[in-house]
């Protein structure tokens, strides 16, 4: 049992790649679905300025409309003035006329600065669209790379695994299976230990016996924390 060692530490080699690109492949989906969190921020944004400038253009619709009903009004009033012959109530009229004129005046002022408003708006909404298009277009770049990185980290894993099962045909059963217990116990089976005989994996000193066993390089593990030791030759 004295050629151990090298079998085990070229399995275990390959067995702590595999489980570092198992740990890479977990993260894959989490970094998709980051990429995919900050895009819909980014949209949102886009459409709440979008809304923003509807309701302004809602609201000059608003402002329109009502400078046409005055306009109306005082259209009416005005066919009706030809038919009043009393001065006071011609007075009046003229009195409801001008009021209208007034309002009329208040509107177009609110409507040329909801048309300022308005365009500022529409401006600021350009500007993030464009924004948003080159970061739609930089996240999609990132998911397809990620998605091509799933693939080859997948294709690698496969390749190791095939290695792994011709690695483990040049170890003996008794330590194969000692290896594959740890393996699934401590994630990684094996420790080298110095020749003063403290474990690499602990960092505590073994047993004169084990040290001993070690320098053999008998199949041995560590008296503290159980991992298979080694002395490098």
């Amino acid at each position: 049992m004295k050629d151990w060692i090298g079998p085990l530490l070229a399995l275990q080699e390959v067995d702590m790649r595999i489980e570092n690109l198992g740990i890479r492949l977990g993260l894959l989906p989490r970094e998709e679905q980051k990429l995919a969190k900050e895009l819909k921020i980014h949209h949102q944004a886009l459409d709440a300025a979008r809304e923003e400038y509807k309701k302004t253009e809602l609201a000059i619709k608003q402002v329109e409309s009502a400078i046409s009903k005055f306009n109306e009004h005082i259209n009416r009033l005005q066919q009706q003035s030809a038919m009043i012959k009393k001065n006071t109530e011609y007075q009046a009229m003229m009195n409801e006329i001008k009021q209208l004129k007034d309002n009329i005046g208040e509107e177009e002022t609110k409507e040329i600065n909801l048309l300022d408003q308005l365009e500022e708006q529409k401006s600021r909404y350009r500007e993030q669209e464009k924004q948003f298009a080159a970061e739609q277009s930089n996240v999609n770049d990132e998911i397809a790379e990620m998605r091509q990185s799933r693939r080859d980290v997948e294709a690698e894993i496969e390749q190791l695994r095939g290695s792994r099962k011709e690695l483990e045909a040049k170890v003996d059963a008794t330590s194969l299976g000692v290896y594959n217990r740890l393996l699934k116990a401590t994630g990684v089976p094996m420790a080298r230990i110095t020749p003063s005989g403290i474990c690499g994996h602990c960092h505590l000193k073994v047993t004169p016996q084990t040290h001993t066993s070690a320098k053999k390089r008998d199949l041995v593990c560590c008296d503290n924390c159980s991992h298979l030791i080694y002395l490098d030759n």
